[in-house]
């Protein structure tokens, strides 16, 4: 009798587990389908030439917005885009949730950036055609269609960073991440870093080191 209430137990036990271990998996693969879904993240390296092209055109005549004062920088030089250093910074919508397209839209304007001519908006500095970051939509292929805007729902937008830069880039980075954690309060986002983790304070500071480690062997290389 002893030895029955014992197996009893013991199934009741590995029953109880058996649910649990089944529970967390179900859960763990439909968050996952989910995330694959509304997360589609656009390659980053497809718009660094857009970043780069001089005859980028500001749509629908918008007027320039000054950005802060960035110091130019007289050793700049353009390079290869496979020796450019990317930043990239995810915004997303907490919940697994989405935004209207227009508040997304209205939101990107009302903080200093303006839409180009290949449906990304772009953050520049003064009055000039010297792009400092670009936002592209997470859903692909990452481009803002106004004619659809309102009917469109967007988990969030990826902004860019494309090193080096005209101006001086740590002041870039610094402008950059300001902009980026104004609007993340003004939408009640949530900020990420390239592979989809946290933006910490740690991780703020992680990228800014290697932006200055960047800048710093970019100048070693080049010819005097």
């Amino acid at each position: 009798m002893e030895e029955m209430r014992w197996i009893l137990l013991i199934m009741g036990g590995l029953l109880v587990l058996g649910i649990y271990l089944f529970g967390v998996w179900n859960k763990s693969n439909i968050f996952s389908k989910n995330e694959v879904k509304e997360r589609i993240d656009p390659t980053v390296t497809e718009y660094i030439a857009v970043q780069d092209s001089p005859d980028e055109e500001i749509k629908e005549n918008e007027p320039m917005i000054n950005a802060h004062d960035l110091t130019l920088d007289p050793t700049y030089k353009e390079i290869e885009s496979e020796k450019k250093f990317v930043v990239t910074i995810r915004l997303v919508a907490i919940n697994n949730s989405n935004y209207a397209g227009d508040d997304l839209v209205l939101a990107l304007r009302e903080h200093g950036l303006q839409l180009g001519s290949y449906g990304i908006f772009h953050y520049y500095k003064n009055t000039s055609k010297n792009i400092i970051f670009s936002a592209a939509s997470l859903v692909e292929p990452g481009i803002f269609d106004l004619k659809k805007i309102k009917d469109q729902k967007i988990p969030g937008i990826t902004f860019f960073m494309s090193l080096p830069l005209p101006v001086k880039g740590i002041e870039a980075f610094d402008e950059m991440l300001s902009v980026v954690k104004r609007l993340s309060n003004h939408l009640k986002g949530e900020l990420l870093d390239e592979s989809g983790s946290s933006f910490s304070i740690q991780r703020q500071r992680y990228i800014r080191e290697q932006v200055i480690e960047y800048l710093f062997h970019i100048k070693k290389e080049k010819p005097d």
